[in-house]
Parts: C-alpha cells; sequence; structure tokens
C-alpha cells in the first residue's frame, strides 16, 4: 500500500494586480510558477504562480499540483487545499497566486505543476499552458555524480574500442546504484552499474563500444533516479579527437 502522506497545507493568499491592458503577444503564453522558498528545517515549500491576461481573454483561473520524486520519476500527491482552481476577477490583467506546504517528507525532492487558463466574457476557454516550478530538495546532504570521457584503446577484437570514463561523486553524500551510460556517435554503446560511490570518490569505468567517428558522451544516472545537489553535470561529451589513447 502506498505510504500515509503527512504533507498539508498551510497558508493559500492570492493576489491580484491592478487592472491592465492584455499582455501583448511574448512568442510564449504569459504564465509561470517559481520556487519562492525551501526550508529544510521547517519540512516546507512556498510556490507562487503568476499569469497576466491574453488578448481576447477576461477571466483567468490557475491550479497546483505537488509533485514528489519517486524512483519512477516524479508523480502527483494529494493534500488539502491543492487541485482546487483559483480564479481571479473579471477584467484584472495579472492574477498571482501563493501556495505553501508543510509536513514535506526528508529525503524527498519537491516541485510544484500548476495548470492555467484563460476564457473569454462568454466563458469559452481561450488558451491553456502548464509550467513546473524548481526543485525543493528536502535535504541535508546529496550526492552529486559526474562522467567523463578520458580515454579511447583499441580492443582485442576488430571495431571494439576500450573507453575509459572517469566517473566522479563530488557531493556529500554516498551514492548506490550508479548507471553508468556510454554513447559512441549518438548511440548507446553500454550501460553498466556501480554499486557504490563514495563522497569525492574518483573512479575509472571501462566500457566497450565500437570506433569513434565524431563525439562519446558519458551520463552518470542517465535516467535521473538519483537524487543529486545539481541535476546538470551528469553528461560530458567528448570529441574522438580529444581523447587520449592511453
Amino acid at each position: 500500500m502506498p505510504r500515509r502522506l503527512a504533507i498539508f497545507v498551510l497558508l493559500v493568499a492570492a493576489f491580484v494586480g491592478a487592472t491592465a491592458a492584455p499582455a501583448a503577444a511574448e512568442g510564449r503564453v504569459p504564465a509561470g510558477v517559481k520556487l519562492a522558498d525551501c526550508s529544510v528545517d521547517e519540512a516546507s515549500a512556498m510556490f507562487v504562480a503568476r499569469m497576466r491576461l491574453l488578448p481576447g481573454s477576461e477571466r483567468m483561473w490557475l491550479r497546483f499540483r505537488l509533485l514528489e520524486k519517486g524512483a519512477a520519476g516524479y508523480r502527483s500527491l494529494k493534500a488539502p487545499g491543492l487541485g482546487r482552481w483559483r480564479k481571479s476577477k473579471v477584467g484584472v490583467g495579472a492574477f498571482a497566486y501563493r501556495q505553501e506546504v508543510r509536513g514535506l517528507q526528508a529525503g524527498t525532492l519537491y516541485r510544484a505543476q500548476v495548470d492555467f487558463r484563460w476564457y473569454d466574457d462568454a466563458g469559452i476557454l481561450v488558451e491553456t499552458a502548464r509550467r513546473r516550478s524548481s526543485a525543493c530538495r528536502q535535504f541535508d546532504a546529496l550526492p552529486n555524480l559526474t562522467a567523463t570521457p578520458i580515454a579511447a584503446v583499441p580492443g582485442s577484437r576488430p571495431g571494439v574500442v576500450r573507453y575509459r570514463v572517469l566517473l566522479t561523486n563530488e557531493g556529500v553524500a554516498p551514492a548506490a546504484g550508479v548507471a553508468l551510460r556510454l554513447s559512441v556517435d549518438g548511440a548507446v554503446a553500454d550501460t553498466v552499474v556501480i554499486p557504490s560511490l563514495l563522497p569525492a570518490e574518483r573512479r575509472v569505468v571501462t566500457i566497450l563500444g565500437t570506433a569513434c567517428t565524431r563525439s562519446v558522451v558519458a551520463a552518470a544516472d542517465p535516467d535521473g533516479l538519483i537524487i543529486e545537489s545539481s541535476e546538470t553535470d551528469n553528461a560530458r561529451e567528448v570529441r574522438c579527437a580529444d581523447l587520449t589513447g592511453t
């Protein structure tokens, strides 16, 4: 059975901008949500969603959902006060809503997902949008995985190359079950799993692949199953000509 969630809404507040002209075309729908505050000590997060009136619309709606990251990716959680459509007054030029949640679980990562809707004066739906906030990490210590191809050595069989990849944990917590994927010229060569990687540990891993003609990409935790202090530096691409032969 799924675990019982202790998450609850602490504060819900709406604030509406003064009546203004509808937003001009900006190349994208004028709506967004941001993480305004994230506290490990308080086990809480504050999210703020904002939207502006579109040409031809008279009223704006928005709805918050709370997402929790698990082994299979993000999933939507149920909590009192979430999932309800919040509606602006007719004709206002800007609409915003602030949502705070408490009781977040330690060792987990959360985002807010917000659905936006615009309606015309007849109540007909004009436009929709969906946005996600940046993540609130309920961690004091996290790993940070990086992978860099460093060498390519001919294998014992024709056409097979032994690629050496430097796998590191630059974070302050250990990581378990670290997947390391190697792609050669855009095609996945192989994925291996390292049982554990300690903080500050550096390990050279050998993965077999075909001969490289353009570039090689090494990616640690390619499916994003491990929560890290940074999710943007897991992969590194290196040109074939820049790989050493030792």
